[in-house]
């Protein structure tokens, strides 16, 4: 066997099936927000909801339609009934004469049709019905923005894990340079050998919290994955960084399009609904109603079948009417709860709105803040990246102390993290001022 034909061929082959098995998968903030969005169980479980409440609807639907059932029955009396007789009936005053009555086999069979003509109970049930689809509409409405204030959140702080990982491989890279003039300056007995250990630690403890935030971003795009509906073999690239900033434009401040004060509204809208069921349960209610039916009773369990004139039938139609007239009070005093329910409901939209236009109103002061902040830290990440250069080259030259540029080093990688974790900071406070103004889904279009 020709191993050596056989060997290279299985080794290609498992390269082909890792390479088909992994794949990278680049998504910006839109993409990604998309992907959990089709994959979220939360959605998934409120639009199967919304498919339930419609399958109500047309339960519902269905008792307004004609009713039609059948029915059938066989008897074979072992033993006639008995019934007891006064005894004048037979010149036996007195006396009670024990009879039999009926037939050994009887058999019957017959069809009953109904027809609602009006009912205003079943009318509002039905625009109940169709008011609970609008409620799940909501429902799902509000687990979409949830996910995607959770995964823009997530997609945020790996993003800014990422940065500062990037940062702190530069720094380190300018410590390998950095380690090479200091081993030169202590073999030419320039330095002393703390100093060049000073270097090396700078440097190990600079790799080992890269180590670290790589750690922490490997976790957060796992949780990415599995958000996305990803697989977790995929490689994931971000491109979206804490630098861009949203392309949508900051709406207009109007607490009317939150979420909260919809579903209120709903809310209220349903309970006038149900005010009015409980109204509709004092009117009357009219129904059509049909029977046909057949029956045969024989002592012979042959002409059951046999004999076509022992069949009787049996056909009634007619109109059922029901009038409600006194139900002990019970409409009156839930009619009163439910005004109780509806003041309740306009006390907690007023309380809700205050509190939406409060958080709005904070979140638009804290995104200002930020920017602010972020124009301050990014002036001094520049002035911090031009000493630290200034300091290295006069350090390359001899013209300054090793421990001015390590301290240049340690201000400029504070400057850098300060900076990246504003941007990241002006990136979820501007999710959460979309959120509390009811406009978060805004960054989808």
């Amino acid at each position: 066997m020709k191993w050596h034909r056989i060997l290279p061929a299985l080794g290609l082959i498992l390269v082909l099936q890792t390479a088909n098995a992994q794949k990278q998968i680049e998504m910006n903030l839109k993409q990604c927000l998309e992907m959990a969005l089709q994959t979220d169980l939360r959605v998934k479980i409120s639009e199967m909801e919304q498919t339930r409440l419609k399958y109500q609807i047309q339960q519902t639907t269905g008792m307004g339609l004609p009713q039609i059932s059948g029915s059938g029955s066989f008897q074979n009396f072992l033993k006639l009934p008995t019934q007891l007789i006064p005894g004048e009936f037979f010149g036996q005053p007195g006396t009670l004469i024990p009879v039999q009555f009926g037939t050994n086999y009887n058999m019957s069979g017959g069809v009953q049709v109904s027809q609602l003509i009006y009912n205003q109970s079943f009318l509002v049930s039905l625009q109940i019905s169709k008011r609970m689809i609008e409620q799940g509409s909501l429902e799902i409405e509000k687990n979409r923005e949830s996910t995607v204030y959770d995964v823009a959140q997530l997609y945020y702080m790996a993003v800014l894990t990422n940065q500062q990982i990037k940062y702190l491989e530069e720094t380190v890279l300018k410590l390998d340079t950095l380690e090479s003039i200091t081993k030169v300056q202590l073999d030419k007995q320039l330095i002393k050998q703390v100093d060049y250990d000073r270097v090396n630690v700078d440097r190990n403890n600079l790799q080992t919290e890269v180590s670290n935030l790589k750690l922490m971003l490997t976790q957060q795009l796992n949780m990415l994955k599995y958000f996305t509906g990803n697989s977790p073999q995929d490689s994931i690239v971000l491109t979206t960084t804490v630098f861009d900033k949203y392309l949508v434009k900051m709406p207009v401040l109007n607490p009317e399009n939150h979420l909260g004060l919809k579903e209120i509204d709903q809310q209220k809208k349903l309970l006038s609904l149900q005010m009015d069921l409980v109204h509709s349960q004092s009117l009357p209610n009219l129904a059509a109603f049909g029977d046909f039916s057949y029956n045969s009773q024989q002592n012979e369990f042959k002409k059951l079948f046999n004999d076509g004139k022992g069949w009787l039938g049996t056909s009634v139609v007619g109109l059922s009417l029901n009038v409600p007239i006194f139900s002990g009070g019970q409409r009156y005093y839930q009619l009163k709860q439910y005004k109780v329910q509806y003041k309740e409901l306009d006390l907690s939209r007023d309380y809700t709105k205050k509190l939406i236009e409060t958080t709005t109103s904070n979140a638009l002061l804290k995104v200002q803040s930020l920017e602010q902040t972020a124009a301050a830290q990014n002036r001094n990440l520049k002035l911090a990246d031009d000493v630290y250069r200034v300091i290295f080259d006069q350090y390359s030259q001899g013209y300054t102390s090793l421990t001015d540029l390590l301290l240049a080093e340690s201000t400029k990688i504070t400057a850098q993290g300060n900076y990246a974790q504003t941007l990241a900071q002006l990136r979820i406070a501007e999710l959460e001022l979309l959120k509390s103004n009811g406009n978060l889904m805004d960054i989808l279009k």
